[in-house]
């Protein structure tokens, strides 16, 4: 460690320690510095400031600057302040080797700050945003915590006045079959959203709008390309589902106008919420655990899509079979765009879809799947084969508008 001690003379520069200054100690580097012509940025790297006998007024503004930058200050110095050095020479020596050590721990943290700084701004992949320079292997048990917490915590407060304004049907079956249930079971799931955003942003210590893509934000343009191509392509399928499998228009629900304004406004922001959490934020939290991205990505794929499928309350296994399909989709579109814009749209416009046809013609009550639902060969085939299709057309248009790197299995990064 090397103390900087700038010496201020009367007349010129010279090439020592004047009269009076004080002795040179091995560890101790004085820079002779002229006070009519000098800069004061010349010794803002300075440990302490010795000015010579006779300096004159054309130090005062270098002196002034030491004292607000409470460098010591020794020698000619009348009205020095109460912490300044005495101008004994030991003692201010001590002082500057004491500001000396200051400086150099600050410069350490700086150049830390930098570092940290530096592999912040490091592209990654999805996967593997919430494994910045400060991850540590206890970081995803936190987000853990923090979302289940926060969870929990959100749904109480939204849902008791709720419950007892008699908003929220006695009857769990009832949910869907009514206006108020089916926006509370909607509001529930929404809640996903700004817990896994907290809790992303306390356990990782990293920006939490990372979970929406590697550009920290939801691209909206990105987003409206895949719904102008998921939508027209959704719809067809449901069309081709309903005469495949002879469903029949049924008695429109009592409160088919509620039903649909709550499939138009809130259903919605009910399916991103669920790619937030899935496809976002559990995602992100586990892959940080890996070194490699693409064990990353085969480990939360498999275990992402598995409490995905659970989460919607079927055994029955090609109603598992058709859950995994958006699932794994969601996982290689996150992947390969760098965001849960693609995977959003196809679940968005599949739940409205199904919700709107279920208001308008019936049957809402047996569009949703629960533990009495059931599946078959044909409709589990039917799904996967077009979300792949869906996905390869998505893929294409990302690599066109540059959202998505051309090779075919290289992630986008940011």
């Amino acid at each position: 460690m090397t103390v900087r001690i700038a010496l201020l003379t009367a007349d010129e520069v010279t090439s020592g320690p004047a009269e009076g200054s004080p002795a040179v100690a091995p560890d101790v580097e004085v820079r002779p510095l002229d006070a009519r012509t000098l800069p004061v940025e010349r010794i803002q790297g300075a440990d302490g400031l010795w000015v010579a006998p006779g300096a004159g007024p054309a130090a005062a503004a270098v002196v002034a600057w030491a004292h607000a930058a409470r460098v010591p200050v020794g020698g000619d110095t009348p009205g020095a302040p109460p912490w300044a050095s005495p101008g004994l020479d030991p003692a201010f020596v001590d002082a500057a080797r004491a500001r000396s050590a200051w400086r150099t721990a600050t410069d350490e943290r700086v150049a830390a700050a930098e570092a940290v700084a530096a592999a912040e701004a490091e592209p990654r992949p999805f996967v593997h945003q919430m494994r910045g320079p400060r991850h540590r292997w206890w970081r995803p048990l936190l987000w853990l915590v923090v979302f289940a917490l926060s969870y929990a915590l959100l749904t109480v407060l939204v849902v008791l006045p709720l419950t007892f304004a008699g908003l929220v049907p006695a009857d769990e079956a009832e949910l869907v079959g009514s206006a108020s249930g089916l926006a509370v079971l909607n509001l529930t799931l929404i809640l996903l959203v700004p817990s896994t955003l907290l809790a992303s942003w306390v356990a990782h210590r990293r920006s939490p709008w990372r979970v929406l893509s590697v550009a920290g934000r939801l691209r909206w343009g990105w987003l409206g390309w895949c719904l102008l191509v998921v939508v027209p392509v959704w719809a067809v399928y449901l069309a081709v589902s309903w005469v495949v499998f002879d469903q029949q228009v049924l008695p429109r629900p009592a409160e088919w106008a509620g039903l649909l304004a709550s499939a138009l406004l809130l259903t919605p922001l009910q399916a991103s919420a669920e790619e937030v959490f899935f496809r976002g934020g559990l995602l992100q939290a586990v892959g940080a655990w890996f070194r490699r991205p693409v064990v990353a990505l085969v480990v939360t794929t498999l275990l992402t899509t598995a409490l995905f499928a659970a989460a919607h309350g079927s055994a029955d296994p090609w109603i598992v079979a058709e859950l995994s399909a958006l699932a794994v989709a969601g996982c290689w579109l996150a992947w390969r765009t760098g965001g849960l814009e693609a995977v959003i749209a196809v679940h968005v416009v599949n739940n409205v879809l199904i919700t709107v046809a279920g208001s308008l013609f019936g049957g809402l009550d047996q569009s949703f799947v629960d533990a009495e639902a059931t599946g078959s060969p044909a409709s589990a085939a039917m799904a996967w084969l077009v979300t792949g299709l869906v996905t390869w057309v998505l893929l294409r248009l990302a690599v066109r508008r540059g959202v998505a790197p051309a090779g075919a299995l290289t992630p986008a990064r940011g």
